[in-house]
């Protein structure tokens, strides 16, 4: 699935960032996992406050060092997202909480990877669909030139004339 807002992609299946430049060309950045289960739980919990105990459950399982960890991958997904602007945060410190994810409105993409595969499907039936066409074509001009209205001219049949003998009187 990828989530847009702010000219930013996120794909979380493949753990990239993808931020559109003001050239209106990508930079695609890969994310270390951790820090991509981060973001999605602040996502997916929009605009709710998600408290640090919590992510440090659910990303680094209560890991000691993970105080640090995860201090560390806010600061990383703010570079990622450049979220530098203190006072429009798209990833806001709730003091004594914990964080929120206020990005904007996110949409939802859907995954490249299956709109790939229906194009092949696509392109699959439609090549299925003109061999079918093709052959019953080839069908219905053979059967018509068989059942075709063009006279034929008749067979020279060698038939045996028998000429009558002569009378006698």
């Amino acid at each position: 699935m990828i989530r847009a807002f702010n000219g930013i992609e996120i794909c979380f299946e493949t753990n990239e960032i993808i931020v559109m430049t003001e050239n209106h060309s990508n930079t695609r950045t890969k994310v270390e996992p951790r820090i991509m289960h981060v973001l999605k739980i602040l996502m997916n919990n929009s605009p709710r406050v998600v408290s640090r105990e919590q992510l440090i459950a659910e990303v680094w399982n209560n890991y000691g060092g993970a105080d640090d960890a995860l201090n560390q991958a806010i600061s990383h997904l703010r570079k990622l997202l450049n979220d530098t602007n203190k006072e429009d945060r798209i990833i806001e410190t709730v003091v004594k909480k914990g964080y929120r994810f206020i990005g904007g409105d996110t949409i939802v993409l859907g995954d490249r990877r299956k709109s790939s595969n229906l194009t092949n499907n696509m392109r699959l039936w439609i090549i299925i669909a003109s061999i079918i066409m093709l052959v019953a074509t080839f069908m219905v001009y053979y059967s018509t030139t068989k059942n075709s209205n063009v006279p034929i001219a008749p067979e020279d049949k060698k038939t045996n004339v028998v000429t009558p003998a002569p009378e006698i009187d």
